[in-house]
């Protein structure tokens, strides 16, 4: 979408409508409190755990949101999407569970464990390009050619709140809290979060965290302007775009409180300690936040901190450099 199309704005209510809706296909994911960390950290830590989810990542709520949505004649039609992994799998399922046809395209370099499980799943899966920027075109073209709906990964109103059910839960789940640290690619979740809670909660803190080799948002929220990155280069593949939607990038200038940027060994760590300490398995991008708030957040004494641990689908090669990681 480009930063100058006008769109009807997104509300609270359509996130509360989008939770509603999901819990007919989606299990609440639990919050726990972290003895642990809540130690490690000097503040009350509470984990949002989306790991558990049945893709094991937090994406299958936009794209379930959105196949809800959908008319009969639209899903019939089938669905397309680009995605470096993630948002591929929750479109798979959500694609699995209406019995629609749902392509994928993944760029080359795209987690293989994810693209597989995506086809297990029933996706037609197609390879193209070297970056999410570069397969999300040819989904584009694909989608003009073959008149599938094109379910976007993050800059779609309807994606938008469906992954803003989270924000619903914590509230159900933990009624008061101060901060709430989330992990930021294109920025759906963040936004469809920031919405409800700035709407339900004005007084607590959205924090949104990014690697520093994938810092898209955090630029152009400094540029107040959608900037685009040369170069994308991080081992959390779920929050490598090059930049921001439209819609995303709008919503985040007005409910946004801040960015912080992480380290590759920040989150490699953060994955180790999630693993030894909580027995939680977390890819890059689900440890992001946690690795944000052990090195670069300076939360007071008693604050309460939501810790988004958005997908728990580490490869083999990346969980053993975090085992090992000090």
């Amino acid at each position: 979408m480009d930063a100058g199309t006008k769109v009807e704005p997104l509300t609270s209510a359509a996130v509360e409508q989008a939770a509603a809706a999901l819990r007919k296909y989606l299990e609440p994911t639990p919050l726990q409190y972290s003895r642990a960390f809540t130690a490690k950290a000097g503040c009350h830590v509470h984990l949002k755990v989306e790991s558990i989810q049945p893709t094991r990542a937090f994406k299958v709520r936009g794209a379930l949101n959105k196949l809800i949505g959908m008319h009969s004649e639209e899903r019939s039609a089938g669905v397309i999407t680009a995605s470096a992994g993630n948002h591929g799998l929750g479109v798979a399922y959500a694609a699995q569970a209406f019995g629609v046809p749902a392509t994928v395209c993944v760029p080359d370099n795209a987690n293989r464990l994810k693209v597989e499980a995506m086809k297990m799943l029933g996706a037609r899966v197609v390879h193209f390009g070297r970056s999410y920027q570069e397969a999300s075109q040819e989904a584009a073209r694909m989608q003009s050619r073959t008149g599938a709906t094109l379910v976007h990964a993050y800059d779609d109103a309807d994606v938008i709140a469906g992954q803003g059910s989270v924000a619903v839960e914590m509230l159900e789940q933990l009624p008061e809290f101060d901060t709430v640290l989330v992990p930021v690619g294109g920025g759906g979740l963040i936004s469809g979060m920031a919405i409800h809670l700035k709407a339900r909660r004005p007084s607590v803190r959205v924090i949104g965290v990014e690697p520093t080799g994938a810092d898209a948002m955090t630029r152009s929220l400094a540029a107040g302007r959608p900037v685009t990155l040369g170069k994308v280069s991080t081992i959390a593949d779920g929050l490598a775009a090059s930049a921001p939607g439209g819609l995303t990038f709008e919503i985040a200038g007005r409910c946004v409180d801040r960015m912080i940027r992480v380290e590759e060994s920040e989150m490699l760590r953060a994955i180790r300690l999630l693993f030894e300490w909580e027995h939680l398995l977390a890819e890059p991008s689900g440890a992001a936040t946690m690795a944000a708030l052990l090195y670069h957040y300076a939360a007071d004494p008693g604050e309460r901190v939501v810790v988004v641990l958005s997908g728990g689908n580490v490869s083999e090669e990346v969980m053993v450099r975090a085992l090992t990681a000090r």
